[in-house]
């Protein structure tokens, strides 16, 4: 049964409609409810500066966070190549959301010089530091060394609505529902530091402080 429904996930079709309706929910959610951007203006001056820079948000905030992503300039998402990824990939796609696949490790060299080139012509990279697969909440090297690579600030951005259901998953996914109030933050630029664990403890605090401001505006 497993490898049959693993079967039936690989076909770009099924991945095709999966991705469509879940397009179609993120948007009958924000659609239904009210929804407040705190701190647009960090993002606005940067934009306007033509200055780019990197949004760093969790995984489990991945589901409204296409929604936030909308400015006049290039946006890129760093998705995986699983096919949970796909499907994410597809789905962002619906909100003008480009990819790139791959990852930030050692066997990632296409998708870092994929970001690179992104990153110079002033576009903007979200990456989750805790994806594809966890640790959850924790920040791992990847987003760390692309910053100093580039030279560009990292933006920690999250979400919360109420009500909202967390799911029993590895990354606590923030499932958002129709007719909520909703938020969404961003934090304190965090600039890229010679000193990676300087520069980590750095962007952990802020997401971490981030995500506390985005649960406290709404009262959860």
């Amino acid at each position: 049964m497993k490898s049959l429904l693993t079967k039936v996930l690989r076909s770009m079709f099924v991945q095709d409609m999966l991705a469509f309706i879940a397009s179609l929910y993120i948007k009958l959610v924000f659609a239904t409810s009210r929804w407040e951007f705190k701190n647009s203006e960090i993002i606005d001056r940067y934009v306007a500066q033509n200055k780019p820079f990197i949004v760093s948000f969790w995984h489990g905030h991945l589901l409204m966070l296409a929604c936030a992503l909308q400015w006049k300039i290039s946006v890129y998402m760093l998705i995986s190549n699983h096919r949970d990824g796909k499907i994410i990939s597809k789905t962002v796609k619906h909100f003008g959301i480009q990819t790139i696949a791959g990852s930030t490790n050692k066997q990632g060299f296409e998708a870092v010089r994929q970001i690179l080139q992104a990153l110079k012509q002033n576009s903007i990279i979200g990456i989750t530091p805790d994806g594809p697969r966890g640790p959850r909440e924790q920040v791992s090297d990847g987003v760390l060394q692309i910053a100093r690579l580039a030279q560009v600030d990292i933006l920690p951005l999250a979400y919360s609505c109420k009500p909202m259901k967390r799911l029993r998953t590895w990354d606590h996914f923030r499932f958002a529902k129709p007719f909520c109030k909703g938020v969404f933050v961003i934090g304190t630029p965090v600039a890229p530091s010679k000193d990676l664990e300087q520069l980590r403890e750095s962007l952990q605090h802020a997401m971490d402080e981030t995500v506390k401001m985005a649960d406290e505006a709404i009262n959860i």
